[in-house]
């Protein structure tokens, strides 16, 4: 019930504190086909493109929120499809998962603080929704903060913490989960567990000496430095995803099959992670060199 109070509180108006964006086909496709996950009352809640409730028992609070708050809901879907735009790479990584006409996004809204929420995303097939909705596929997580869409530091240091969580998520469930718990913690959990925090602390003090926003203003020189700093986390970033993708075939292999979905959405994290870092790299490169292809 804690996300229905936060979400009323904004009475059913609309938001207007984002950027408007022209989107393209992919983007516009995800948008008209975003289905809500709320958490209420014990059970996650799925709601259609046009907040009927599609799975889970609606309550009388719920059905007057819905009734009542339409043009919020699609205002805050906005919200979330243009954060994805501009503040992460879940969509240009996983394009294969959402391209056709029968594939839907599904936005789990999971409340954190204040008006910050984590949006963790999934992709299913349209037809098998309703019957085999526990094989959806995860694809990937933002963290967004309704207060204000633009992110300091390009929202990087919201993904770096999010690394220690998940890193302290994977080692506690390793126990319960795992089998052969003894076998695999020095050779790999310790292993993530070092990395894990390696990469957090060096990439929160680089974050620092990125600019805090404003980049269309920014010095040449600090752009450049820029760019240095984020090419030296990715390295990082990458060392990470490769020791964790090995760890996740091994624990295939040995058919760890209750604890490696765990393991499969921390590496997809990163995936997405990497490539948002090498979006910037992109983005910022070509304001350097003041010359554009198009």
């Amino acid at each position: 019930m804690e996300t229905l109070n936060i979400l009323n509180k904004f009475a059913g108006k609309r938001l207007d504190n984002f950027p408007a964006i022209q989107h393209n086909n992919l983007f516009k496709r995800i948008r008209d086909n975003f289905h809500f996950e709320l958490f209420f009352k014990g059970n996650n809640m799925l709601f259609s493109p046009f907040y009927i409730p599609l799975r889970g028992e609606p309550f009388p609070e719920l059905e007057g929120f819905l009734a009542q708050n339409e043009e919020f809901l699609d205002s805050l879907k906005d919200f979330i499809v243009n954060t994805l735009f501009v503040y992460s790479a879940v969509i240009e990584e996983n394009a294969n998962y959402l391209f056709n006409e029968q594939d839907i996004l599904i936005g789990r809204l999971m409340y954190r603080d204040h008006l910050k929420f984590e949006v963790k995303f999934y992709s299913h097939y349209q037809d098998e929704l309703q019957n085999a909705y526990n094989d959806k596929i995860y694809i990937g997580r933002i963290f967004i903060d309704l207060k204000k869409f633009e992110k300091d530091h390009l929202g990087l240091h919201e993904y770096f913490h999010s690394i220690l969580d998940q890193n302290a998520k994977i080692q506690e469930r390793a126990l319960h989960k795992l089998r052969y718990y003894d076998e695999y913690k020095k050779p790999y959990l310790d292993e993530i567990d070092y990395l894990a925090k390696e990469v957090n602390c060096e990439a929160m003090e680089r974050i620092k000496l990125i600019p805090k926003n404003d980049f269309k203003s920014a010095p040449t020189v600090a752009l450049i430095e820029t760019i240095d700093n984020l090419l030296h986390i990715q390295n990082l970033m990458v060392e990470l995803k490769d020791f964790t993708v090995e760890f996740e075939n091994k624990l295939r292999l040995g058919e760890e099959t209750n604890y490696v979905k765990y393991l499969f959405k921390f590496s997809k994290d990163l995936i997405n992670d990497i490539k948002y870092l090498s979006k910037l790299y992109y983005l910022i490169s070509q304001k350097i060199s003041k010359y554009s292809i198009l």
